[in-house]
């Protein structure tokens, strides 16, 4: 009979650690999951890797500018600004963006007060995008049927804006 109290209470012990166990492998397995993301090891391999501004398709990497610009189309002429741009292309800030697919004239003041005339495509625009989703409103263009006048000139000006400080 004597044996029967050290058995509960050792039972009881055994009992109560595994309980503590389960209890804390629990928590250090929500709590790693959170860490560390609640994809699945073997689903994290097949993401794919985030891609930065240089890796989105481009074909020239895009240089950040503040130039004063115009955009003209079937809609009309409204003031706007580049923001960045590369001999591909620009993103074009503006009050009202053209749709995907639409043409344009994007007339460029130039820092040296020259001025260029590119013709261009809409390649995307956030115009849908409701004003809490939208940062900056603008269209993504690409430059599309230039002379080699205007290419030598929009090169020309990239590569002043690189030279120049703060570029």
């Amino acid at each position: 009979m004597e044996s029967t109290p050290l058995f509960l209470a050792l039972s009881i012990g055994i009992g109560g650690a595994v309980f503590v166990g389960w209890v804390l492998f629990w928590f250090m397995n929500v709590y790693i999951k959170r860490r560390v993301g609640s994809v699945p090891e073997s689903h994290r391999a097949s993401a794919p890797p985030q891609q930065t501004a240089w890796e989105e398709g481009r074909s020239q990497p895009r240089l950040a500018v503040s130039w004063r610009a115009s955009c003209r189309s079937r809609q009309g002429t409204v003031s706007a600004q580049l923001k960045d741009i590369s001999l591909g292309g620009a993103f074009v800030v503006c009050p009202a963006p053209l749709p995907p697919g639409e043409r344009a004239q994007i007339l460029v003041e130039l820092p040296d007060r020259k001025l260029l005339e590119l013709n261009a495509m809409v390649v995307w625009s956030n115009v849908n995008l409701p004003p809490e989703r939208t940062v900056i409103r603008g269209m993504g263009i690409r430059f599309l049927h230039n002379d080699k006048g205007q290419r030598n000139l929009l090169l020309a000006a990239i590569t002043e804006a690189l030279r120049s400080p703060g570029a």
